[in-house]
Parts: C-alpha cells; structure tokens; sequence
C-alpha cells in the first residue's frame, strides 16, 4: 500500500438520524450490538496496512478525535487534519471535496501518490490492497467502487455505468429516472495529482463542492481513465433512523454474513440467539423479558415483563416494565416507531 493515503470523510451531521445524533457524531453513532460505524472504515485500514489515514471532520470533533485517540492510535498513524480540539470548525466547507481542499496540507505529501476517500457511516468488511492493485494495473487517475442493487433504489446513491473494459461511462449522482443498477459505494481512489488539479479548476467557478456532484463528473467529462472495482458483499449506507434498522434486522436474521468490530464496551460478550434471531450482551441473558428479532446493545436498559418484537436497544435506550413494543428503535435520547417495517 506504499503511496496510498487515506481520507475519512467524517464531517456530516446525521440530521436525518434523528435522536441518534443529538448528542453523538453521526460517525460515533453504535452499531451491530459491538462498535461505531466509523470502526468499519477504520478497521479495514487496519488490515489492509494502510500506513497513514487522515480524519476530514468540522463537527463535534472533540468527541470524535477522543474516541479514536483512545481506541485507535495504537492501531493506525492517525492524522487530524483541521479538527480543533475544543471542537470549533476551522474552515467552512460546504461539501465533501471542500475537505480534500482543506485538507490538503496533510494529505498532499512527499510520499503519497493516490488518496484513498472514505466515508465514517458505511457498514463493509473490505481489504482495500486489491482494489489498489486493479487501480495501479490500469493507471487510473480514478477507481470507484460500484455494487448492484435493485434497480428502485439506484435513485438514493450515485448511479454508475461501465463498459465492457471495466472503464466509467456515464456517472449520475441520486438520478431521478436509473439507467443502471450499479451504484457508486463511495469507495474512491483517486490520483493526487490529478485530482487537486481538477478542484482548482472547480473551485475557481460555481459549483456544490460535492465530490459525486462535480468532482467525478468533471474527471469523467475531461477524459480521465476512471475505472471500476466490485463490491461483491455486504455493503450498506447508514442515513437515515429507517436504513438503520433496517440493517439491524437484517443482522438478527444474520443475512449480511458482516464481522462487526468489537469496540464497544462489553461488546466481547454479545452473543446472537438464532432460535430468537435475537442479538443480546450476556449481561441481559437471565433477565425477566422475551423478545424475538430484535438488536439489545451493552448498556440497554430492559424492564422485568417487556416484550420486544423487530427492536433496537441503544447504550443507555430504556424500555420500561412490562412495554409491549414492536418495530421501536430506543436510544438515550429518544425512540422512534419505524413506520415502514422491514421484514
């Protein structure tokens, strides 16, 4: 991986995750019972012998830089970029390519050739050596990761189409009317030289300093070789309080075949019941509840009595003697009734 950088994307506020964020950064926010989304990305660094990753974050950062401080810097060469650690945003950026401008400093230099662009709220296992590999194979100035989906909901993602070489012939980001069902994971290798040579120019006119909206269509409409790498297994794109447990479900019914990190605290004695499809720290094992196909997290609060069907139990979420509940999602904060269940 000698030349590759790392850029973890971890900037957003997670409004659309409701309760989930209101005191938490949306990368911090728990996930599978055992660790952080941000862990997966961070984890997959990890193995793939990443040498140095930057963190590209302008909100709550103190909380942030304090978790991987504590949890991850015996484990990666951690940069910090912009992040203050009294938590106030250096510099306003209004989209995601604003960060690689900004960050810049910390990620332009004398040994890198290619950032590696990550996101802090997608769920995978990936090592990242291969598609480095394909990426230098091909001398690609860019290579994006691409899954097939069912083709009603390529809208929600960036939309990808390939020819039969593998090389990008037509990128739309959440297109109203999909052509394809593959779309773009957010997974981005991109040439360093290259790709700050394409920011200068968009930066000097209008545009939405956003990477899927300008920078990967300008890199397509200048001729750029960008190419392809599948992503042939478990991927998922946590935005919204629905996705979310949604993709909880679908870890009771142990359908994504994911390997969650093991950050959290307790997380070493979760345990998953398939009789119940119910995933469950030992602590709560002899406890005075039942419930079926639901996610109870370390720290989960449950009352003697209570019934849980199709539930998500947070660090902290309280569920009260004898509450009869189903399709909830329960944090600290706050709970949500999931109005479309899934399953």
């Amino acid at each position: 991986m000698q030349g590759l950088i790392a850029a973890v994307l971890a900037g957003g506020r997670g409004k659309r995750l409701g309760h989930l964020t209101i005191e938490t950064p949306k990368p911090l926010v728990p996930y599978a019972g055992t660790c952080r989304m941000i862990d997966f990305s961070l984890d997959n660094c990890r193995k793939s012998g990443l040498r140095e990753t930057v963190l590209m974050a302008k909100h709550l950062e103190k909380p942030l830089v304090d978790y991987l401080n504590g949890q991850w810097a015996s484990h990666l060469n951690l940069n910090f970029g912009h992040s203050l650690p009294d938590g106030n945003p250096v510099i306003d950026e209004k989209g995601t390519a604003d960060a690689l401008i900004n960050n810049r400093p910390f990620l332009d230099q004398n040994w890198t050739r290619d950032i590696l662009v990550l996101h802090s709220d997608h769920i995978y296992n990936f090592d990242y050596r291969a598609m480095y590999a394909h990426h230098l194979d091909r001398g690609a100035a860019l290579t994006i990761g691409y899954q097939r989906i069912p083709r009603e909901f390529v809208s929600l993602f960036g939309m990808t189409e390939f020819d039969e070489a593998g090389n990008l012939r037509a990128f739309v980001e959440k297109p109203k009317n999909p052509t394809s069902d593959c779309v773009f994971t957010a997974v981005a290798i991109f040439k360093k030289d290259t790709v700050y040579r394409y920011l200068t120019d968009l930066s000097a006119g209008a545009w939405k300093h956003d990477i899927s909206f300008d920078l990967i269509p300008a890199m397509l409409e200048g001729g750029e070789a960008i190419v392809g790498f599948p992503f042939e297994d478990y991927w998922e794109d946590i935005g919204t309080l629905d996705r979310y447990h949604s993709a909880h479900m679908r870890l009771c019914d142990d359908n994504s075949h994911l390997r969650a990190p093991l950050t959290l605290a307790g997380a070493g004695d979760v345990v998953q019941r398939d009789k119940d499809r119910v995933i469950i720290p030992r602590s709560l094992a002899d406890a005075d509840f039942t419930a079926h196909r639901t996610c109870l997290f370390p720290g989960a609060l449950i009352g003697s009595g209570a019934h849980l069907e199709n539930t998500v139990v947070l660090p902290g979420g309280l569920v009260s003697e004898g509450e009869q509940l189903s399709h909830v999602l329960i944090s600290a904060a706050g709970r949500t009734q999931i109005e479309t269940p899934h399953g």
